[in-house]
C-alpha cells in the first residue's frame, strides 16, 4: 500500500486500520497522515467511546490531578528518590542512568547486564514517569521477554494495572498519534513473533491484535477528553 493509495481510500474499517498501522511498506510519516486524515471515520469504525463504568473507574483512579502541580511535583520526586535508592545513586543520576539503559536497550536488545530487581523498579518509574519514548521500548521489551503475552498486553492496556493506559491516563502525558502508532506496531510485531514461535495460535494473534488495536484508540481517545476538563479539575 502507497501514500496514494491511502489517499485513495473511500470507506475504514479496522482491518484496514490494522493493515496501515502494522505495514513495513508504509513510512511513519505516512501512517500519521493516515490518521489524522481519518480520525473521526477510525474512532466510529472501532466504537472506541468508553462506556460510564469505564470512564467513571478511569476518573476516580487518576494518581495525578491538572492543575495540582505541587502535588504531582511532590509524588514524582518521591519516586524518584525511591528509585535512587533502589539503584543506590544520587538522585541527581537517576535521569543520566536511565538515559544510559535506555541506549544499551536499543543497542543490545537486553537488559541482562542490570538484576531483575533493577529492571522492575526502572520499568515502574517509567511506566509512572517516563517519557513515551521510554515507555514505548520498555513496553517492547516486556512483551518481548514475557512467557504469556496475552497475559501482558490484557493487563497492561487495562486500566488500574500501573502499565500502558494508566500512563495516559495522567493528564501531562497526551497520546501522540505518533505515539500511538508506535505502541501498536511494538504489540503487532511481538504477537506475530509469538505466533511465529508456536507460544500462541493465529486466532489468538488476530483477535488480541484487533483488540488491542482498539485498546490503544481508545486509550489515546480518553488521553485528550482528561486533558480538556481543566475547568472542571481546577475546581
Amino acid at each position: 500500500m502507497t501514500d496514494f493509495a491511502i489517499s485513495k481510500i473511500e470507506k475504514i474499517n479496522p482491518n484496514l486500520v490494522r493493515e496501515v498501522l502494522s505495514s513495513s511498506r508504509i513510512t511513519q510519516a505516512e501512517k500519521e497522515n493516515f490518521v489524522r486524515k481519518y480520525n473521526n471515520e477510525i474512532k466510529t469504525s472501532l466504537d472506541i467511546v468508553p462506556t460510564s463504568t469505564e470512564y467513571n473507574k478511569m476518573m476516580e483512579s487518576r494518581p495525578l490531578i491538572k492543575y495540582r502541580p505541587f502535588k504531582n511535583s511532590f509524588t514524582k520526586r518521591g519516586d524518584k528518590i525511591l528509585l535512587a535508592k533502589a539503584l543506590n545513586i544520587q538522585v541527581n543520576e537517576v535521569d543520566d542512568y536511565i538515559k544510559n539503559v535506555q541506549d544499551s536497550l536499543s543497542k543490545l536488545d537486553s537488559l541482562d547486564f542490570i538484576p531483575v530487581s533493577t529492571q522492575d523498579s526502572l520499568k515502574t518509574y517509567i511506566y509512572r514517569h517516563g517519557s513515551a519514548e521510554q515507555l514505548v521500548e520498555f513496553f517492547d521489551f516486556e512483551l518481548q521477554k514475557s512467557n504469556d503475552i496475552l497475559k501482558i498486553l490484557y493487563k497492561t492496556l487495562e486500566y488500574n494495572n500501573n502499565g500502558v493506559a494508566d500512563y495516559f491516563v495522567r493528564p501531562i502525558h497526551r497520546m501522540k498519534n505518533s505515539t500511538l502508532i508506535d505502541l501498536y506496531s511494538v504489540v503487532d510485531k511481538n504477537l506475530k513473533l509469538s505466533q511465529n514461535n508456536g507460544s500462541i495460535t493465529e486466532k489468538q494473534s488476530l483477535e488480541t491484535s484487533e483488540w488491542a488495536l482498539k485498546r490503544i484508540y481508545q486509550i489515546q481517545h480518553n488521553s485528550k477528553f482528561i486533558n480538556s476538563l481543566k475547568i472542571k479539575e481546577y475546581e
